[in-house]
């Protein structure tokens, strides 16, 4: 296992670099003081780690415009909150940004 950042920082596109933890997996950290921006910046390489994962393309980000419209069979409701659907991150606002991070986070 590599402690390697899943995505560079100081990119203009406002990415976050991701801990990774002994299980392999990513750490969220407590978003509760982060701002809008920071908390997209997160759900973003969240997923993007996800998708990385899954898919072994791990240069790739997620593919947004094949993904948002077949989400419903490539992302198992069970890493949802009950009723939400995912919209490319930086379209998300903090109030779904938020509901992501409560859920993945708790």
């Amino acid at each position: 296992m590599t402690d390697e950042p899943v995505v560079k920082k100081g990119r203009k596109d406002n990415t976050y670099t991701l801990e990774i933890g002994a299980d392999g997996l990513p750490i969220l950290l407590d978003h509760a003081e982060m701002d809008s921006n920071m908390r997209k910046a997160i759900v973003w390489a969240f997923l993007n780690w996800h998708y990385q994962d899954c898919s072994s393309r791990t240069k790739d980000p997620v593919p947004w415009k094949e993904v948002i419209p077949r989400q419903e069979e490539l992302i198992p409701p069970l890493y949802l909150p009950e009723g939400r659907k995912i919209r490319e991150p930086s379209r998300m606002n903090r109030d779904e940004a938020t509901a992501l991070l409560d859920f993945w986070y708790n």
